[in-house]
């Protein structure tokens, strides 16, 4: 069964998969962040359908910086 395509300005995906349209930025931008705070592992976007722009909320992982070797050792 395929998905019926989601009509709004704005489209929140998970993983690259639609999941909720909505008329407002600031409403598909909250819906992202809530999703993203529950799991924060995943990637999710706001697309723009008008402007034809996406956000994207990636993982975020820290980044270990490399120990530097003292000199005179």
């Amino acid at each position: 069964m395929a998905k019926r395509a989601i009509s709004a300005r704005y489209v929140v995906s998970v993983d690259h998969q639609n999941k909720s349209g909505f008329d407002t930025r600031e409403a598909a931008e909250t819906e992202a962040t809530r999703i993203r705070s529950m799991h924060p592992i995943l990637t999710v976007e706001v697309a723009d359908s008008e402007m034809d722009t996406v956000t994207m909320l990636g993982p975020t992982f820290a980044k270990e910086e490399p120990e530097e070797a003292e000199e005179g050792e």
